[in-house]
């Protein structure tokens, strides 16, 4: 932890972290400045309380001075951590910290932290269910929408901490340390943003990083990446399946969920009694009830929760239902992989919604589930061309264009027990404001077109496949009399999101944190800052940390280096790895191996409230430029 009263401190990104981290270090004693490369239109009402706090903005482009002229730089979770401006700032040996590990300075609660590439807002919405129906206060926050800075000062103590992490801001953590850590699994995804599969996984992997023999671990066993992980972490590990029986952690055998650990085995309910669609929901359900048990959830308390849970909106969230056709909302599936498990929900009658701002990773994984539960793919926003030319003869492509044109297709095309399935594999910031946006305007094409087919100024006209094998040329179709078809038109987009909207990386994770398009920090446009208040330099008592002009002071502050770049960590022990005479590792990359009971003891029994650390049991929290990377994927 740094003592932050009395010193300048900058926060990059004014999205909803960046906003509720200035006003945590502001009630700290800090003498805050935030920056943001858009104007202060972009912002609204959150101006006139960050100057009624004496909070200095600085809007519009950005020089180094603005960065060097600070004792400390915080960093909100969409802003990239190559930025010119960082680096330079990095080789002065100002520290750098991201938003979360500056919320958890003054955190003493337990904190649970959950990361993965898709589930993440599942699973922590059930887990925080489960605490709250066994009678744990407990905040969740995080990359869900609420930031972790925002429980500073306001959560009574003795709570528990539910935080969704996401891979910009686990990325470059120093001290930061969930006691229970959850990783449900690691595809490709944000290649936009980290310069490498590798690179996305390592700041998954951070999670773990400064987890201790006291702290757990629960790993999604039938994930090789992330079982992977398992004899290297120095944590308890406590795994779930839904496909293998486990020595610790829950699993599914025979419709049921189960608890195992050490003499206990506790069924905790059976499957039919979860509601979420989809086999990859089952796993969020597991993963949940895995960590609701280590902190001492009540099991009946787990069972009711599970069971009133109806998921959360914009994860494959069931619309409405016309005319036979069923419509879907996935909008927060900005990833491949979460669309391929979207899809491996429905058999067959699909009505396949893609597009966006690409993330960079394949559309081929998709191909094997196009032929068979696909009828047709509409193509919408940045990524079309990229889309088909990579799914080029695998199904039909429709280039819809914008999204409403795109619902209005997909219904003409479909027929009763067909699906409409908002799943589209890329972020939104094309065309929407954040993921939310868009899964808004699905469901509100949706209801009008519900409208439009009730009141008669629609008409579906849908014909049986016997009369199509007669000589029919178009099965079904959509008139409206007598009103020619609406143009194809362009998704309007606000102004200042169209113009940034190349620079903000979105978390799907993780929409980029949770503010969606409001982070961004640097952009390709000429304008000069915007000055609407900065704290007064002169007022300022003298920095206590290294001047920004000597940048020789020591190793600890003179090296600049990217973030993402992975060092060799073949030769020595790492903090967060177990030693071999506190561990009896199993055999790296076999399942076996992996479930060791040696590796496994004592894992799995409720945590015991562990007092908070104080100051001076944590670490120096100074940073180096670039923190110690944990392994690679075995």
């Amino acid at each position: 932890m740094i003592e932050v009263r009395d010193k300048r401190v900058l926060v990059v990104g004014l999205g909803r972290s960046g906003h509720a981290v200035a006003l945590c270090l502001k009630r700290h004693g800090a003498l805050v400045n935030v920056t943001d490369t858009k104007p202060p239109a972009a912002f609204g009402p959150l101006l006139p309380d960050l100057l009624a706090q004496k909070i200095g903005v600085v809007l519009g482009s950005q020089s180094a001075e603005v960065f060097l002229g600070h004792d400390l730089v915080v960093v909100s979770p969409g802003v990239p951590w190559d930025l010119p401006q960082l680096q330079e700032v990095r080789a002065r040996g100002v520290p750098i910290f991201p938003e979360i590990e500056v919320a958890s300075w003054y955190l003493r609660d337990p904190i649970v932290g959950v990361t993965g590439s898709n589930g993440k807002t599942t699973t922590t919405t059930l887990l925080g269910k489960m605490l709250e129906a066994s009678g744990f206060p407990t905040f969740v926050g995080g990359n869900i929408g609420i930031p972790l800075s925002s429980a500073v000062d306001r959560v009574k103590t003795g709570s528990v901490i539910v935080a969704e992490l996401s891979s910009f801001q686990l990325e470059a953590i120093h001290d930061f340390r969930p006691h229970v850590a959850v990783l449900l699994n690691i595809s490709p995804n944000h290649l936009d943003r980290h310069p490498s599969f590798e690179a996305y996984a390592q700041a998954k992997r951070q999670i773990f990083r400064n987890q201790g023999a006291d702290d757990y671990a629960i790993l999604n066993a039938d994930d090789p990446w992330v079982r992977g992980l398992g004899p290297a972490l120095m944590s308890r590990k406590v795994f779930f399946s839904r496909a293998q029986q486990v020595p610790c952690g829950v699993f599914v055998s025979n419709g049921n969920v189960v608890y195992r650990t050490g003499h206990l085995e506790r069924v905790l309910l059976e499957t039919r009694e979860v509601h979420l669609r989809g086999d990859f929901n089952l796993e969020d359900v597991l993963g949940a009830a895995a960590a609701a048990c280590v902190l001492g959830a009540d099991f009946d308390a787990v069972r009711s929760a599970v069971r009133e849970f109806r998921g959360v909106e914009h994860r494959l969230e069931f619309v409405q239902d016309l005319r036979g056709v069923a419509f879907y909302n996935n909008s927060k599936a900005t990833s491949v992989d979460a669309t391929v498990k979207s899809l491996e929900a429905f058999e067959h009658g699909v009505h396949l919604i893609l597009g966006g701002k690409d993330k960079g990773a394949p559309y081929a994984p998709l191909r094997p589930l196009l032929k068979d539960r696909v009828r047709e793919v509409l193509l919408i926003g940045a990524a079309a061309d990229r889309i088909a030319e990579e799914l080029s003869g695998a199904v039909e492509l429709v280039r819809a264009g914008t999204l409403e044109n795109a619902v209005m297709e997909a219904f003409q095309r479909a027929r009763p027990g067909d699906v409409v399935l908002l799943a589209p594999a890329c972020s939104s910031f094309d065309q929407f404001q954040d993921y939310e946006h868009r899964g808004r305007v699905f469901k509100d094409s949706a209801a009008r077109l519900a409208q439009d087919i009730e009141s008669g100024s629609l008409q579906w006209k849908w014909t049986p496949e016997a009369q199509a094998a007669k000589g029919a040329t178009e099965s079904f179709a959509l008139t409206a009399p007598p009103a020619p078809e609406p143009p194809v038109r362009r998704q309007e987009v606000p102004q200042e999101i169209e113009k940034t909207g190349n620079q903000v990386a979105e978390a799907v994770d993780e929409e980029s944190e949770c503010g969606g398009a409001t982070d961004s920090a640097t952009e390709n446009r000429p304008p000069e800052p915007t000055l609407v208040y900065e704290v007064s330099a002169q007022d300022l008592p003298p920095a206590e940390i290294a001047s920004a002009q000597d940048s020789s002071a020591g190793p600890e502050t003179g090296r600049a280096s990217a973030p993402c770049t992975l060092e060799n960590t073949a030769d020595g022990r790492l903090p967060y790895e177990a030693r071999a005479d506190q561990e009896n590792l199993g055999t790296s990359g076999s399942a076996t191996g992996d479930f060791d009971e040696g590796g496994l003891k004592d894992a799995g029994g409720p945590a015991k409230r562990r007092p908070a650390r104080t100051d001076k049991e944590k670490p120096n929290s100074t940073p180096d430029s670039a923190p110690p990377r944990l392994p690679g994927i075995d």
